[in-house]
């Protein structure tokens, strides 16, 4: 089984590994964990689980629905929506 490393997943999810660790000890993201008596935990991602998650679970929006939903509004509404200023 080929695994990805928790460094190389918390870089392509833009967060920190430490937040990948805690995701998978929780069993809210692929892989597992063990902890040795002194409780160091070991991480293990299948990288074919990490891909399935990024293309086929994560719910991050992609660019496309974006853009649908944009159109969506500007049909509804006439006008594209407005940012206000800061």
């Amino acid at each position: 089984m080929e695994t990805i490393s928790v460094e190389e997943c918390a870089r392509r999810l833009k967060k920190d590994p430490a937040w990948v660790r805690n995701a998978v000890e929780q069993g809210v993201f692929p892989g597992s964990c063990t902890k040795n008596k002194n409780g160091h935990r070991s991480i293990v991602i299948p990288r074919t689980a990490f891909e399935d998650y990024m293309t086929k679970w994560n719910p991050s929006p992609s660019i496309e629905l974006v853009q649908a939903l944009a159109e969506i509004i500007i049909k509804q509404k006439g006008t594209a929506p407005t940012v206000p200023n800061k």
